[in-house]
């Protein structure tokens, strides 16, 4: 049986060896060198089991050496040099710009103004990454050489305990005899350590590989150190025979290993040398224990364990303490900079918006300010800076920006605060309690004025300065600074280079984009969080002056205008593009709120109003079956009209998506019939169930003239198409009375009520009968007749 065992032994080795020089040619010369070592071990330990074997051992070791001991300890120290060759990944280098540079020197504090001393302006663009030299098991300082120290010392004092000291008590007193017997166990417990040190301390390429092989070539030394290393009488277990057959299945296994893609994680093996350390205590313990004496070698490792894992420790808490004050000051950097201009270090947008609402807010907190503590805001606009900055270049131009940075800071006192809002755009917090606004601001302009050298020539500087005081107790910072760059857009059509104070009611000149910005800000927040409203106008039948639906009319307030004209917001949607989001929302709330207010059973309509420019994209028959499912609405009390804010340039693909929409069981209104772009095309090409005449049509004298003729032929040419007629904007009894005598069924206006919110209109009676299609009507659409709301009631016609 041990002769068998030997025997594939052999065969396993050397057929582990063939694989390991295959597989080392194939990675190549870097990568594969260490597999040409672990087969010259192989082959070593093979010719050393050969010739044991050849010399008809039956298990026990001879008194003297043999030609089998050379192969046999050759094997540990080919092996030695195979995990030396192991490939190493390089340590990457920190790039040259770190995402956590360290906290450069003066840091301020928030001093009011969050200007830095120039010593923060010079960090250091270059400096290593916070958390790389501190990472623990790297191997390099203090902590790297206690692992070392510590892995070693627990190794050697196993190695001792378990192998070297029972070899040279039954050695002979032969000094050759003698250092071969004690060869074997050292053999091994080198290999030992090397195989910990690489795993624990070592960056390898291929780290399960390489484990794999080590594993294998410390059971293949391990059992040859048992087997042959102690000489005696007593044959050892057979079963041990098959621990090398196990060591060279896992070196084959090492070689068919697939090679890994990139560098494994080493996270696990850092807890290696203390759980040797671990270990080794436990051996001792166990001696001792036992009754066995400890000798002069293990108390002197055991001694040099225990000063290991002092300095282990000590070393850890330096690394960590050191961690600790690192990051925290990396955060402390990384909050700086988030509140501030890296260019100029001043304050950004952020951290000024911070601290006006803070100022604002103690205003509040402590009642009216005294004469001189009003909050202000100075704004200014460097004057063409963009051409200086094109025709100069960058650096130039960033040069002029810390100038303005400089000068802008000694024109004010250090509890203001100066910031940086824009590309050449900054700002000046005045805390009140000195100097009159007005004064401040000319100094700016004065200290602005003076030239500075920028590419060798001297440069004039020019600025326009706005100033918003807020002197109202309700003063918000978002107001306070739009009314600064208000009066700044003033300065700047008044000349440039000159300070305007903002005064209630002064515009800036392009509003306009300002206003559609706000509105596009407005409709991505939604709800009446964003000033949106919708108001309601009722719809009665004329002939008795019941309520038979109700038109959703669009409000809004924005925080800054107050309430903005329908007719202006709607124009602005349509121009910006944003008319889509503005239908969907008041669709939306408008089927909801009637939902609950009337719920199913109720015959009252709704009508809602969309944008012409829509009704060509088949997008909008999903967006109402998708409100409509929502609100749970019943599609046949929904009316959507079509508001031709602009002209239909493809009849037929409108009248393909209405046909759409209609296929929900929804009726299709068409709005302001008489005036703008519509016109009989439109009436004859689309699927219309309502026409809704426009107010001027109403307007015009209830007499015999042409304007007559034209209400009458309208009405007559609604109805030969079988749609139903409402008008818009009745205030006066003639109207109406003429209205129903041209047979028009149903209308809206002054007259009954005006639009307002839906808890604020009288309750409709929910027996009324319905109208036909359901007409509906509004003052104007979306935007309706912009009249300031009153009190609501319902008025029958006399």
């Amino acid at each position: 049986m041990p002769l068998l065992l030997d025997g594939v032994a052999i065969a396993a080795g050397l057929a582990a060896a063939a694989g390991c020089v295959w597989t080392g040619r194939r990675l190549g010369r870097a990568h594969g060198r260490w597999l040409i070592w672990v087969a010259a071990a192989l082959v070593a330990w093979a010719a050393g089991q050969s010739a044991w074997v050849i010399d008809g051992r039956d298990g026990q070791r001879p008194h003297r050496p043999t030609p089998a001991d050379a192969g046999y300890l050759a094997m540990p120290v080919l092996a030695l040099a195979a995990l030396a060759a192991a490939p190493t990944a390089r340590p990457r280098r920190p790039p040259d710009q770190p995402d956590l540079p360290p906290l450069p020197a003066g840091i301020p504090g928030d001093g009011g103004r969050g200007d830095l001393t120039a010593a923060t302006a010079r960090s250091a663009p270059n400096a290593p990454n916070v958390l790389g030299a501190l990472t623990p098991g790297s191997g390099g300082g203090a902590g790297g050489l206690a692992d070392r120290f510590l892995l070693a010392c627990s190794v050697i004092l196993v190695g001792w305990a378990l192998g070297i000291r029972p070899a040279l008590r039954t050695a002979a007193q032969d000094g050759w005899e003698r250092a071969v017997a004690l060869g074997y166990p050292t053999g091994a417990m080198l290999l030992v350590l090397a195989s910990f040190h690489a795993s624990a301390l070592r960056r390898l390429t291929d780290r399960i590989r390489i484990l794999a092989a080590a594993v294998g070539l410390v059971l293949i030394a391990a059992s040859t150190s048992l087997l042959r290393g102690t000489p005696g009488p007593a044959a050892p277990p057979p079963l041990l025979g098959v621990v090398p057959i196990a060591g060279c299945a896992f070196i084959l296994i090492a070689t068919r290993r697939p090679a890994a893609a990139k560098v494994a994680e080493r996270r696990v093996f850092l807890a290696v040398p203390t759980l040797l350390a671990g270990t080794a205590a436990a051996v001792v313990l166990t001696g001792v224990a036992s009754g066995h004496r400890l000798d002069g070698v293990e108390v002197g490792l055991a001694a040099a364990l225990v000063a290991g894992m002092v300095a282990d420790r000590l070393a850890a808490a330096r690394t960590g303490r050191r961690l600790v004050l690192r990051v925290d000051a990396a955060e402390r950097e990384l909050h700086h900079r988030a509140f501030h201009d890296p260019l100029t270090e001043l304050a950004n947008r952020a951290l000024f918006h911070h601290r006006l609402r803070g100022a604002l807010t103690d205003i509040r907190r402590t009642g009216a300010p005294a004469p001189g503590a009003d909050i202000a805001v100075l704004y200014c606009d460097l004057d063409d800076f963009s051409v200086l900055n094109d025709s100069l270049g960058p650096a130039a131009g960033d040069h002029l920006l810390r100038t303005v940075a400089h000068r802008l800071r000694h024109c004010v006192r250090t509890s203001d605060l100066v910031a940086r809002v824009g590309a050449d755009e900054f700002a000046v917090l005045l805390a009140g309690g000195g100097e009159s606004p007005e004064v401040v601001g000319e100094r700016v302009l004065a200290a602005l004025r003076h030239p500075v050298s920028v590419g060798g020539r001297q440069r004039s500087i020019r600025a326009s300065v706005g100033l918003a005081v807020a002197r109202r107790s309700h003063e918000t910072g978002e107001s306070l600074l739009r009314h600064a760059e208000t009066a700044v857009q003033v300065a700047k059509c008044s000349g440039k280079d000159r300070l305007v104070t903002y005064r209630p009611g002064m515009t800036s000149p392009d509003a306009g984009a300002h206003l559609a910005d706000a509105l596009a800000t407005a409709l991505r927040r939604g709800g009446r969080s964003a000033g949106f409203d919708v108001h309601y106008q009722p719809i009665v039948r004329l002939r008795d002056g019941r309520p038979v639906a109700l038109e959703a009319l669009a409000r809004w307030t924005d925080p800054g205008r107050g309430p903005v004209p329908p007719g202006t917001f709607v124009a602005a949607a349509e121009s910006g593009g944003m008319v889509g989001l503005l239908d969907d929302l008041v669709l939306t709330r408008a089927c909801t709120e009637v939902a609950l207010a009337y719920p199913s059973g109720s015959r009252l309509r709704l009508h809602v109003n969309v944008s012409a420019s829509r009704i060509t994209d088949i997008r909008l028959r999903d967006s109402v079956a998708r409100v409509l499912a929502a609100s749970r609405l019943d599609p046949r009390r929904l009316v959507v009209e079509v508001t031709e804010t602009s002209r239909i340039t493809d009849l037929g693909a409108a009248a393909d998506v209405l046909s759409e929409v209609r296929s929900l069981g929804v009726r299709i209104a068409l709005d302001d019939m008489g005036s703008g772009n519509t016109n009989l095309a439109v009436l004859h090409r689309l699927p219309v169930d309502v026409v809704k005449l426009d107010r001027t049509l109403i307007e015009a004298p209830m007499d015999g003239s042409r304007s007559a003729n034209l209400r009458r032929s309208m009405i007559d040419v609604a109805h030969s198409l079988g749609a139903v007629v409402i008008a818009e904007g009745i205030e006066r009894e003639a109207q109406l009375v003429e209205l129903d005598r041209l047979g028009c069924e149903l209308g809206q206006g002054f007259l009954f009520a005006r639009p307002g919110p839906l808890a604020g209109l009288a309750r409709i009676d929910e027996n009324t009968g319905g109208a036909g299609a359901g007409g509906a009507g509004g003052d104007g659409g979306a935007g309706g007749d912009g009249r300031a709301d009153e009190p609501q009631r319902w008025r029958r016609p006399s």
